[in-house]
């Protein structure tokens, strides 16, 4: 069981990991600069700036991902399209943990870095622990400043590690036999 575990994880001590990464790097430019151009210039709902934030750097990934990372794992029976979708799907995956992490983070900014009279006025006139601690955070985000950046970087590096895996496996796992390990 430990051998086949280390054998699954064994691609993240990988050049193609570090490629990966640093793809993922690009990406994270894309992510805060339009969570910056979403929810500082435009105004838009914080949650769903971080949202669409999250689709764009998809898309931007995919692409160098394709061309770059994986290039010598395209197999000619899967469309780029069928990749494209399958990519789509792992990071949408990722991005529904990153995005949860985001709204957990950004609650957690305001219990350590705010007043107990600001966590009692954020929550005033809610009735119980689901709406104010579930539904509350994702309908009216706390207002977390900046911390709302470190939110965002926290999710995207606990998905970093999914969305590789599954990548390496199933969205470019039919692998014909040639490496870049």
């Amino acid at each position: 069981m430990v051998d086949k575990v280390k054998q699954m994880l064994s691609p993240i001590l990988s050049v193609r990991f570090l490629q990966y990464c640093s793809v993922g790097f690009s990406g994270v430019g894309v992510n805060l600069l339009f969570l910056f151009i979403f929810a500082d210039v435009m105004k838009m709902h914080v949650n769903v700036a971080s949202a669409l934030s999250i689709e764009l750097s998809i898309l931007s990934n995919f692409a160098i991902n394709e061309f770059w990372t994986f290039k010598d794992k395209r197999n000619g029976d899967v469309s780029f399209l069928m990749r494209g979708f399958k990519f789509n799907v792992v990071s949408l995956l990722g991005a529904s943990m990153q995005w949860a992490i985001f709204v957990v983070f950004n609650v957690i900014w305001l219990i350590l870095l705010y007043s107990d009279q600001d966590v009692l006025n954020y929550h005033a006139l809610l009735n119980g622990w689901f709406e104010k601690w579930v539904v509350h955070p994702v309908v009216d985000p706390p207002d977390v400043g900046y911390m709302k950046y470190i939110s965002q970087l926290a999710g995207i590096s606990v998905a970093t590690f999914w969305n590789f895996l599954m990548n390496y496996y199933w969205t470019w796992g039919e692998d014909k036999g040639v490496t870049n390990e």
